[in-house]
């Protein structure tokens, strides 16, 4: 038997692992449950709660572990208000109930991950699951001591008398759950009891770390299902072209292990949304017993296919159209305060004007774990297993295609490995439906990287124009920004974009609700509509939009001869949250003392204000970089975050971290080119991605809070690449207005 990547994991973990640690005898941290079959010997407390006979607790999250660490937050905070042993805990994925459901980001009333609302939206409720757990424990040990509820603690899964020291497990107290009811309104901890307890703000390793170590996680490719087939999709090159026949269909079919091939379609974001009505068929779906056998066989089929009208786009048509836009097309204001355009006219011959125009192009996802779903549709009920993002969206979709109420859809959510958005859409597990359908048997259906990368939901390109006119303190007096591209609320989203009265709030992000203090300013957008797909992708159209305006803001500062940061903290003044994270950030990056040779800062801020006022983040990034001769490396990264309570540490630094990677790849590599309709890049030998030896040194710096927790998921992505714009401006005395940035500098005369 071939020796598989997984079974080389787990063969060699412990001889691995035994290299670099010291082996422990026991796991003292709660685990991760992977089962899809609810355990059928304990009592359900709530809806995030069941307890074993034996005191083992089961603690429920219903956010999908898409590697932000949110199966440790979450349960840390059920685990902290309960009192419960952390060593007993195992944590479990539950869906398809109101109390897993969330309103957020623009989405309708659904179970979902998206806007990096998980910890906002989901912390009360968890806490006063822990919170009712805790309640009735205490009052059933007082009921069972008969003494009075004052006389009773709790303390890892134990309810004590104070007095006699008396001990009961929880689960010895069960039996009082049908005598008393759960208290709707649980008396919470104090902050000083939530310390004692040593959870909340204490560094709590992820739970689900030994799994992906060791190669026991369950990741939706690794599904494995009776009777299972694979599915590999080809489809047409072009975005909107259609499949007329397959000419070596017959010889295809003769090939060993092939089952079927499924004729379908690969859904446009255009179709979701009811934009383009065309279903013409785009795709083959080859289904064979084995994934090379229907990979080699996609590789093979001979298609006639037919370009769609609307295949003529490139990226020089896309930029042309763009720059039109800018240029003296119909702009949209999103946010306008005293004269700007007037001002800036006015000064535009003067020493005190400044212009640039920046370009940011479009990006995939590009998910590590190829994108996949296993869907099996039977009689009586359809079946899904896979990495979703959006458990409610498989259920209606799925159930729709096949004229089933969604509560006939099981759906069973795996580990995601990586998302950012992209498996929020379902479909891979649509095709793996009509393959299932089609051959009567369950069937996997993985997309090779050329088809995701190809075929994907984009986060769309954008360029900004940005003019200012400059006081005689050399702060702007009048600022005038106007973003032109694609947008994705007027696809995605088109009702929002008609409530704000024609703007994308999405191109704009972060920008027209800015804190900066400029005297005039404006803000306009405009939408030039492009024949393709988009979607969320992490960081949304910040990484776009604050790219131009935190540039810009470099910029003017380096032409006034005023230090980044103090020209930030006086445009900030009267914004005392983000003034203190710009000071902690610049105070960790010793951002007053000076450099080695040929190293160089840039700073960069995001005031994240969460979609319709979900949170508010503050976030500050200092960038250093070294130049050796016309090249450059990223060596340091401080990021300074005010995220309100930090439920775990940890958690907030590694998402954090993994935002600063994320972007760099858009900084300094990633980046999609069309000719023709089609999207040129396919893998990742030029779809090119950062390497480890590429990501710097990172420094998280935590910024206290009394608020309630915040977003920190995403806020990271977008500062990247004005920090390290501002550093090569440092660096070079040129400023560098387009991502990714070229891999060789240029130095102004």
């Amino acid at each position: 038997m071939p020796l598989s990547r997984r079974r080389f994991l787990q063969g060699s973990a412990v001889a691995v692992v035994s290299l670099l640690l010291p082996l422990a005898s026991k796991s003292y941290a709660a685990i991760v449950s992977q089962s899809f079959t609810p355990p059928d010997d304990q009592y359900e407390l709530n809806d995030w709660i069941w307890i074993g006979p034996q005191g083992d607790i089961v603690i429920g999250v219903s956010q999908c572990e898409v590697g932000q660490g949110i199966y440790t937050g979450l349960a840390e905070v059920v685990a902290a208000e309960m009192d419960a042993d952390w060593e007993k805990v195992s944590v479990k994925f539950v869906t398809g109930r109101d109390a897993y459901r969330q309103v957020a980001g623009g989405e309708d009333f659904a179970q979902f991950v998206a806007a990096s609302t998980s910890m906002t939206k989901f912390y009360e409720r968890t806490r006063l699951a822990g919170a009712q757990a805790r309640v009735f424990f205490l009052q059933a040990a007082a009921a069972e001591w008969d003494i009075p509820l004052a006389r009773c603690t709790t303390e890892r899964g134990f309810v004590i008398d104070s007095q006699t020291g008396k001990k009961l497990a929880y689960h010895e107290l069960l039996h009082y759950a049908k005598q008393i009811p759960l208290s709707l309104s649980p008396v919470l901890k104090t902050a000083a009891e939530e310390k004692k307890q040593g959870l909340i703000g204490a560094e709590v390793a992820r739970i689900d770390t030994p799994l992906k170590v060791d190669g026991r996680a369950i990741f939706g490719i690794d599904v494995t299902v009776p009777d299972m087939l694979i599915g590999v999709p080809w489809m047409v090159p072009c975005q909107n072209g259609k499949v007329i026949r397959i000419r070596n269909e017959a010889q295809i079919r003769a090939l060993p292990g092939i089952v079927d091939l499924v004729i379908t379609r690969q859904w446009s974001m255009l179709n979701m949304m009811k934009h383009d009505h065309d279903m013409s068929p785009n795709t083959v779906i080859v289904v064979a017993h084995h994934y090379w056998q229907a990979k080699k066989a996609a590789d093979l089929l001979d298609v006639e296919f037919q370009k769609g009208p609307k295949d003529t786009f490139s990226t020089a048509s896309i930029d042309n159209d763009n720059r039109a836009m800018l240029t003296d097309g119909d702009m949209v204001t999103a946010t306008t305060r005293g004269d700007a355009p007037a001002l800036i006219q006015a000064g535009k011959e003067t020493p005190a004007y400044h212009d640039a125009t920046y370009k940011i192009g479009y990006l995939a996802h590009a998910t590590m774990e190829p994108c996949n779903g296993t869907c099996f549709v039977e009689d009586d009920k359809i079946t899904a297993w896979g990495p979703f993002q959006g458990q409610d969206l498989v259920r209606v979709v799925l159930g729709a295609m096949f004229k089933r109420k969604p509560e006939d859809v099981i759906v069973h959510t795996t580990f995601l490995g990586g998302s950012f958005g992209r498996k929020y859409l379902p479909d891979p597990v649509m095709h793996a439906a009509l393959a299932s359908k089609a051959t009567g048997k369950p069937v996997k259906v993985i997309y090779p990287r050329e088809i995701d990368i190809q075929h994907e939901y984009y986060r769309p390109g954008e360029m900004g124009h940005y003019r200012a006119v400059l006081g005689d303190d050399g702060y702007p007096q009048a600022l005038w920004a106007r973003y032109a591209g694609q947008g994705l609320f007027s696809q995605m989203r088109p009702e929002r974009v008609e409530k704000n009265g024609g703007w994308d709030e999405t191109m704009a992000e972060c920008v027209y609700n800015t804190r900066y203090e400029v005297p005039a300013l404006k803000v306009e957008c405009g939408d030039v509509v492009q024949p393709l797909s988009l979607s969320f992708l992490r960081g949304v159209g910040s990484v776009a939009s604050l790219f131009c305006m935190e540039s810009f803001i470099n910029e003017l500062s380096h032409k006034a001869g005023i230090d980044a940061w103090e020209y930030r903290r006086n445009l900030m003044k009267d914004t005392p949250e983000m003034v203190r994270v710009l000071d902690a950030t610049a105070k960790a990056a010793r951002w007053s003392e000076p450099l080695p040779a040929n190293h160089y800062r840039g700073m960069a801020v995001n005031i994240w204000i969460g979609r319709d006022d979900a949170f508010t983040t503050y976030m500050a990034l200092v960038i250093e970089i070294e130049v050796t001769g016309d090249t450059f490396r990223v060596t340091r990264a401080v990021c300074g975050i005010d995220c309100g309570k930090v439920v775990n540490p940890n958690l907030v630094r590694l998402n954090t971290e993994g935002g600063i990677g994320f972007a760099l790849s858009g900084a300094l590599h990633s980046q999609l080119h069309f000719k023709e309709g089609h999207v040129v890049e396919g893998n990742f030998d030029v779809y090119g991605m950062l390497r480890l030896d590429e990501m710097p040194e990172v420094e998280v710096v935590f910024v206290e809070s009394d608020r309630p927790p915040q977003g920190c998921g995403e806020t990271a992505t977008a500062v990247v690449a004005p920090a390290l714009a501002g550093a090569l401006l440092k660096a070079t005395g040129k400023a560098y207005r387009e991502i990714p940035f070229p891999g060789k500098l240029e130095f102004e005369a």
